[in-house]
């Protein structure tokens, strides 16, 4: 074997990773409608995930189908890397002990205020990928404070 094949490092130099660049969303706040998921941050919450949708990636939520209502929110747990999102369902009905984000919480970025209790369905949580298909239907509600997430048993 040439030397040349044993030190690949001098020819082709490992390019230090640079992190992504954050993005102010603040600087657009109620005027963000989509948000590309390579700017999604732990604490995100989206509207409009299809029920069918979530149904196939989740394998159980929703139990069930209803005609007046046709999708649910999804809330972004934590960063997969580069590769995607941990995100779970949301619901307004509590099922058991769960965290959940208080009605009347003000939510960063977008100013908007939750109408109602919203509570994590992370039983049901799934790894969402950066492909923007699955992304396409989702309303970007805003950031979660911290002081909004509580916890009921």
């Amino acid at each position: 074997m040439s030397r040349a094949f044993t030190h690949t490092e001098t020819v082709w130099p490992r390019k230090e990773e640079i992190p992504p660049r954050r993005v102010d969303l603040g600087i657009l706040g109620g005027a963000i409608r989509r948000l590309p998921p390579a700017c999604w941050q732990p604490g995100m919450l989206f509207s409009g995930a299809p029920d069918g949708r979530l149904k196939d990636l989740t394998g159980e939520f929703p139990a069930t189908f209803r005609t007046d209502k046709v999708s649910h929110p999804i809330f972004v747990l934590k960063a997969l890397s580069h590769l995607g999102h941990k995100v779970c369902p949301c619901s307004s009905k509590k099922r058991g002990p769960a965290r959940f984000i208080r009605k009347g919480c003000v939510l960063e970025i977008t100013g908007i205020v939750t109408d109602r209790d919203t509570y994590l369905v992370e039983g049901c949580a799934f790894n969402l990928p950066m492909d923007p298909a699955f992304s396409e239907h989702l309303r970007f509600r805003g950031l979660v404070p911290d002081t909004c997430m509580e916890r009921c048993d």
